[in-house]
């Protein structure tokens, strides 16, 4: 076996993590001199100079300008060398979690048909692109691949004894981005691990979703950049139960609503906030929506005029609304008799008990009235603010944020249109339950880069750093040159992941490089080394510099690099 990487999670034990590889290999190693890996042999055009004056600098042109991507096209990157190892990193983390999480990695096709697409109703979708070959036959670029791989499960699961089931997958998804921005947070094509569970039971299936948000808490630890967990709108993707993985940044696209006592925290799609103390309710002004239940149920909904409905909580209150519908009081009356329907009135918490309503538009029997009250409308914070916690009642607040993960407990959305079905053990045929959860690869990439980068230049955490280590070494001095090697070969036998600057570049700009380039730690050996035979470490999260010998230094480097995994920055 031969070491990828090393990580430490804030809660566990030195990892190791191994590939098989030939036994050649490993003889070859172990009986060879250590070469010292060397900047001059990457692919590495890094530019390391000042950023135009003016506005700040993108996190798009900073990992441009630092050679970890170049643009391809609106929407589409290449990563170099030092961003294919950051995406390595993810990937290894990615891998080793969903191995305890009980998932078995496949590779689905990109180039997909429509037919399951068709089926489930989502091959209207504006941003899918599709294609046609030479023989006029149609298909699609995945955009995601929750079709594909129910009708793969559908064709070979049939017994209740193959289930539960979690497979996953690292693989590049297409969408036809309409105004791709802000680089790779919203990108045409990205990479992104997406796992999809099948379960037997809607208990299992809550189970297993338990299992794989403890998976995503434990690849969020050990990325090490603090992350905020909210509650969430299913979307396009469907489901009843939905979580978002955010980092906070004013660059983010999203906003969340937050409590800081108690810690609640929800997309503003689905937050619900209770009206201030000091909220005078109106009794004279309430304004009504209309709604219908996929039974033929009216709503009807009391609210503040200036404040509008939130079909996702109305949704998650009565979940047999139907969005569908676009003139409900019309289908309402339709073909049946008003007297024998039924009518939900919806107040809003900011409407008064008392409140002089709107004439309901039809006539129905009083005993088909059904009153219910809670928060059913967006919460405004910046229009409304001071508005209260639902958990605790204390002052709310909202923060931009970055959507680098989500998790979906999807039901039988999936399975019932695309027959995924299995014998129970009584005989009887019964739908898969099913859920998803991705991340987004590229994405998280440059959200890292966002809410880490800083004056100097990127500031990458341990566990996704290209390299662990720099050695700069002043040009132009065989004592320097022959300690580099000896410095690499120390820190290399400790497992440090390190690297030698030996570029063909003025010491000064070196030094400059390497904090820009965000690696953890440095080791300088410059004059101070002839003089006094010490060389400095340092830190480029904190800019911590310690002075030492050579012989301290894989000591010191050690107890950095483990302090910075026991931190999330």
């Amino acid at each position: 076996m031969f070491r990828l990487y090393t990580a430490k999670t804030r809660n566990s034990s030195y990892i190791q993590t191994s590939v098989s590889c030939p036994k050649s290999w490993t003889r070859s190693l172990k009986n060879s001199q250590v070469t010292p890996s060397k900047l001059s042999k990457l692919f590495l055009p890094s530019g390391n100079k000042a950023a135009a004056s003016g506005e700040r600098e993108s996190t798009t042109d900073l990992l441009a300008r630092a050679g970890f991507i170049r643009k391809s096209s609106a929407g589409v990157f290449s990563l170099l060398p030092l961003g294919a190892l950051v995406q390595r990193k993810l990937a290894a983390i990615i891998h080793r979690n969903m191995y305890y999480a009980g998932a078995s990695e496949v590779s689905l096709p990109s180039l997909l048909t429509p037919t399951a697409w068709k089926a489930t109703g989502r091959y209207e979708n504006s941003e899918l692109y599709k294609l046609k070959d030479s023989s006029e036959s149609e298909f699609l670029l995945a955009p995601t691949h929750e079709e594909e791989i129910t009708s793969l499960v559908a064709k070979d699961v049939s017994s209740f004894k193959q289930l539960p089931l979690r497979l996953y997958q690292i693989g590049r998804k297409y969408r036809d981005e309409r105004r791709p921005r802000g680089g790779m947070l919203r990108g045409r094509e990205f990479l992104m691990l997406d796992l999809y569970s099948f379960d037997s039971t809607t208990e299992s299936a809550l189970e297993t979703y338990k299992d794989i948000r403890a998976a995503y808490k434990s690849i969020f630890d050990s990325i090490g950049v603090k992350y905020v967990i909210s509650e969430a709108d299913s979307g396009s993707i469907g489901g009843d139960l939905s979580h978002e993985y955010h980092y906070v940044s004013s660059a983010g696209e999203d906003t969340l609503v937050v409590c800081g006592s108690c810690g609640y925290t929800a997309n503003n799609e689905v937050a619900v906030s209770y009206p201030s103390h000091d909220h005078a309710p109106d009794a004279d002004s309430v304004a009504v929506t209309y709604g219908l239940t996929k039974d033929g149920i009216l709503l009807v909904m009391y609210h503040p005029p200036d404040r509008v409905v939130n079909y996702n909580i109305i949704k998650k209150e009565i979940p047999t609304y139907d969005s569908s519908i676009k003139d409900p009081v019309t289908a309402f009356t339709k073909d049946v008799d008003p007297m024998l329907q039924r009518i939900i009135r919806v107040y809003d918490e900011r409407v008064p008990e008392q409140a002089s309503l709107p004439d309901l538009p039809v006539t129905v029997n009083i005993g088909n009235i059904t009153t219910v009250r809670f928060p059913c409308v967006e919460v405004a914070l910046k229009s409304h603010p001071r508005e209260l916690c639902p958990v605790c009642e204390d002052v709310l607040d909202e923060e931009r944020a970055i959507e680098v993960g989500h998790t979906f407990y999807l039901g039988k959305k999936y399975s019932e249109p695309l027959k995924a079905t299995f014998t129970d053990k009584d005989g009887s045929r019964k739908f898969m339950e099913m859920g998803c959860f991705g991340i987004g690869m590229s994405r998280i990439i440059s959200a890292i880069t966002e809410v880490t980068r800083d004056q100097k230049g990127l500031v990458w955490p341990v566990s996704v750093c290209p390299y662990e280590v720099v050695i700069v070494p002043k040009p132009n001095s065989d004592k320097i040159d022959n300690l580099a090697v000896k410095i690499f070969t120390s820190l290399r036998e400790i497992g440090c992941e390190v690297v030698v600057d030996d570029r063909d570049k003025s010491f000064a700009w070196k030094l400059g490089d390497a904090k820009f380039l965000g690696f953890p730690v440095s080791v300088v050996i410059g004059n101070q080394f002839l003089q006094s035979g010490e060389v400095h470490v340092e830190s480029r999260r904190t800019g911590k510099v310690e002075t030492c010998t050579p012989e301290e230094v894989a000591a010191r480097v050690a107890y950095l690099l483990k302090s910075e995994r026991t931190k999330l920055i």
